[in-house]
């Protein structure tokens, strides 16, 4: 049975009252479980929205009352306040600028944050009650048992399909309801965050970032999903996932029918790759993939919360394969491998058949002399992504982004580096002196659709490699290869001899050069 919770209360226009409200939020979300990164974030929308009613919607000197409701319901947090105050136009607040220099305030980066951490935000003014605002942030994962809201996997409802079961893209508002219901009945809310907002995955087809097929049947019960998202609109490399079949259905083939149909559509969109990501607490998806022509060259540690795995606690945190396939042949690329993995570098552009050169760092400028940092979090799988390219202002930007993400409690963070930059032979041990180690190669992924070596770091987390579960000869290469670099992450945990792998199917030492056939 789903527990909520609901906190009503009265400020006064006082700076007094954001801490108090601050610190009694703090404590609710202890009491609660609520992962400290969320928290953190719905405090600063939480702050933010109050300072902008306090500043803009209540003169100075008033007494009106600002009136605040804290929710735990729905698998989400829900802050609402209002205030019977003077009409405004939060549309008018400053919209976020960079700073152009240290000594320059930067305007607006308060609201630009609450847009860019909250799943809903929303500024509305109440006739003849005044100004409201609302946020809402999803929870990543259940709650531990016993605290907050009962977010875990509901007892699902048996599905009788009726009639014909057909194959087509998602277009109607109707069609995205229905895939969001079919969703929360096989996994409650700890899916793609996407399916459970109909309006953005009817946003998202619409401007073709989202390729979103169904099987439905003609009671218009959605059977089965299958997707492909693109990061960017330009983006030529596809991430394949979003894919479910009901119970009822998973021997008609349906995912075989949908996964021809959204292969079909995706190549007609002009995406020149396919990659998906797999878990490692079994090997299903894996020999999914597999069967779809893909090659795993990758290994994320770590890198999403464990919210599928049966028995899993809060916090505990799952490995999953990057897997790839070139669906629009493509020709030589000049690659600048860093001598220390060179050869496993090589070995991985072997078993995805493209054809690579090697150049000397030394015989040609960086492409465009220019340096490049880019950091993306993600809030809701706790983890960030840094794509670097340069020299040694990049090396600093570098640490200094690692150490604030660390302090900041960032589980995991993937760090990109592009492979056709002659930057890549230098910025490579640079940063594995802060402790990054080799995760994989990612091919189209950088910019302008460069192939990249992504590394990893992640914080305070220690894995037992005999509980990674490995399909592919080249992903149970990889394992092996990063095991004998010895990350602490991994050694810690494990009992073999530093560089062996453990007895285990999933993670047996194997010859880096082995083709996965």
């Amino acid at each position: 049975m789903t527990q909520n919770y609901r906190i009503e209360i009265e400020l006064p226009r006082h700076d007094a009252s954001l801490g108090a409200v601050q610190a009694l939020f703090a404590n609710l979300c202890g009491s609660l479980g609520v992962p400290d990164p969320i928290r953190r974030e719905v405090e600063l929308a939480l702050e933010e929205g109050l300072i902008n009613f306090f500043k803009h919607a209540i003169p100075e000197g008033a007494d009106t009352p600002v009136s605040l409701r804290i929710e735990f319901q729905d698998a989400a947090i829900r802050l609402v306040a209002r205030a019977a105050g003077r009409p405004f136009d939060f549309a008018r607040l400053p919209h976020y600028q960079a700073p152009r220099s240290l000594e320059e305030t930067p305007r607006g980066l308060g609201t630009f944050l609450i847009a860019r951490t909250m799943d809903s935000v929303k500024w509305r003014y109440i006739e003849k009650e005044g100004q409201e605002f609302e946020v809402i942030k999803r929870l990543p994962a259940p709650l531990p048992p016993g605290h907050g809201p009962d977010i875990l996997r509901p007892d699902r409802r048996q599905v009788r399909i009726q009639g014909k079961i057909s194959y087509r893209r998602l277009q109607t508002a109707e069609e995205a309801l229905a895939l969001a219901s079919a969703a929360w009945d096989l996994y409650g809310y700890g899916y793609k965050d996407v399916i459970y907002y109909p309006e953005r995955v009817l946003e998202q087809s619409r401007t073709g970032q989202l390729l979103s097929w169904i099987a439905i049947d003609e009671a218009g019960t959605v059977i089965g999903h299958y997707a492909m998202l693109r990061h960017r609109p330009d983006d030529p490399l596809g991430e394949m996932g979003a894919a479910f079949v009901l119970p009822e259905a998973r021997k008609g083939g349906v995912f075989r029918q949908l996964s021809d149909q959204l292969h079909a559509d995706a190549r007609q969109s002009g995406v020149r790759a396919l990659y998906s990501l797999s878990v490692t607490h079994h090997v299903a998806t894996q020999k999914a993939s597999e069967a779809l022509g893909r090659i795993t060259v990758g290994l994320r540690l770590a890198s999403s919360p464990a919210v599928f795995v049966e028995g899993a606690r809060p916090g505990d945190r799952i490995t999953t394969t990057f897997n790839y396939h070139q669906v629009v042949p493509r020709g030589p690329r000049t690659l600048y491998p860093p001598s220390r993995h060179r050869d496993m570098i090589l070995h991985s552009y072997d078993w995805l058949g493209l054809r690579v050169t090697e150049a000397d760092p030394a015989a040609l400028p960086r492409l465009g002399g220019d340096d490049f940092l880019e950091c993306h979090r993600d809030l809701t799988w706790n983890r960030a992504l840094i794509e670097a390219a340069g020299g040694e202002a990049v090396h600093y930007k570098l640490a200094a982004f690692t150490a604030f993400l660390l302090e900041q409690g960032v589980a995991c963070i993937l760090l990109s580096i592009d492979l056709e930059d002659p930057s890549a032979p230098a910025l490579t041990p640079a940063a594995e002196a802060l402790g990054y180690f080799y995760s994989g190669i990612f091919p189209e992924s950088g910019r302008q659709g460069h192939d990249v070596l992504e590394l990893q770091l992640l914080n305070g987390i220690s894995l037992d490699p005999s509980q990674i579960q490995l399909h592919q000869p080249s992903a149970k290469a990889i394992l092996a290869y990063i095991l004998a670099l010895e990350p602490p992450c991994l050694v810690a945990a494990n009992s073999a001899t530093p560089g062996e792998a453990p007895a285990s199917s999933g993670t047996a030492t194997l010859d880096p050069t082995a083709h996965p056939g």
